[in-house]
């Protein structure tokens, strides 16, 4: 039976280290980008958009298990879901919103080219979740922040497709139904390949959410973990041919980057290597989505102003990244518990309706 306890086989810390490598990758690439392709003539790299991947079929595949498993208890509600989601992002993203504007504010300041101050309705659009939001409600990423976009997707992805699990579960279907509907435009939006449109990121998410139903169906012994393991490397071969470099996020290769990456997560159940890097593996995954909402705008003030070699810049602009951001994380993302917590009991009379109406 397929299983994401830690104890047993790799599966759950080679997602760690998916997380971890998804947000290192993301902000290696945009390091290179800033430094040898904007001042040294190198040609751009499109390893963040890679990353970008990696982030949405994981997690798909994550909240699939989350709903899956959490709901097993009678007492765990479409409340006790929403409130999760919540904390786990706005912990870091409403500090991390306030931090980029105060950079970019510095940056301005100090006469840097590629920095403009952006407008409070920006500010408070993103702090609303809606940026790339289709219609008159949306509008860009705030500041010199664009990654910030496909926060706002995944954001409204957890509570349209939370909503429908509830609806179909048969708990808390009215509330669960109203959710879907109320967040449903930006998922769809970015379920169509359109080129004013994210790459129909939507379609990859739900492949890692179909995926993990397809790994608990499965048997697991030797020789499914094995076949996985030589599926995983034939499948990634496969996409690397299909995708389309400059558009990595094209919908027909979508297909072979998910069963890849469920691919090699089965495989992982079969394997116990991992876990004895566990600690590692933690430690850079504990601070990735830290990671990736404040790299982008340190990496473009240290290009900048840095009077080195590229080198130089390119390296230490990536470590201060890193550091920033495990510092950040200590101080926000890794509390998002305790304010789950704190959000459920002062909630505790709306969760007690939710109790009832089952």
């Amino acid at each position: 039976m397929f299983s994401l306890d830690r104890t047993k086989n790799d599966s759950s810390a080679l997602l760690d280290l998916l997380r971890a490598l998804a947000a290192q990758m993301v902000c290696v690439g945009h390091t290179w980008n800033l430094t040898f392709a904007s001042f040294g003539g190198a040609q751009q790299t499109l390893v963040p958009d890679i990353g970008v991947l990696l982030f949405f079929v994981l997690s798909g595949f994550v909240i699939a298990f989350t709903l899956h498993d959490r709901t097993k208890a009678d007492d765990y509600s479409l409340l006790n879901y929403v409130v999760e989601r919540f904390a786990r992002i706005y912990c870091a993203y409403a500090p991390a919103l306030v931090v980029i504007a105060a950079l970019d504010y510095v940056a301005v300041a100090l006469g840097i080219a590629w920095f403009q101050l952006d407008s409070t309705a920006s500010f408070l659009r993103n702090l609303l979740m809606l940026q790339g939001y289709p219609g008159a409600l949306g509008g860009g990423a705030f500041g010199s922040a664009g990654q910030l976009n496909t926060i706002a997707i995944e954001f409204h992805i957890y509570f349209f497709v939370g909503g429908l699990f509830f609806f179909c579960k048969g708990r808390n279907q009215i509330a669960g139904l109203v959710l879907a509907i109320a967040a449903a435009a930006a998922p769809l939006f970015h379920f169509a390949e359109r080129t004013n449109a994210s790459h129909s990121l939507f379609v990859l998410w739900l492949l890692g959410f179909g995926g993990y139903f397809v790994a608990i169906s499965m048997k697991m012994n030797r020789m499914t973990t094995v076949a996985c393991a030589i599926l995983s490397v034939l499948l990634f071969w496969q996409w690397r041919v299909a995708h389309v470099r400059g558009d990595e996020a094209a919908l027909a290769a979508q297909p072979y980057f998910a069963l890849w990456f469920v691919s090699i997560v089965i495989a992982a159940q079969g394997q116990q290597w991992l876990l004895r890097l566990q600690p590692v593996i933690g430690f850079f995954a504990n601070y990735s989505y830290s990671l990736y909402l404040i790299h982008f705008t340190i990496v473009k003030i240290i290009a900048w102003l840095m009077p080195s070699s590229l080198w130089v810049r390119f390296v230490v602009a990536i470590l201060i990244s890193n550091l920033v951001a495990w510092l950040f994380a200590s101080m926000t993302e890794s509390r998002h518990k305790q304010l789950a917590r704190w959000m459920l009991r002062w909630l505790a009379p709306v969760r007690l309706r939710f109790s009832w109406a089952r």
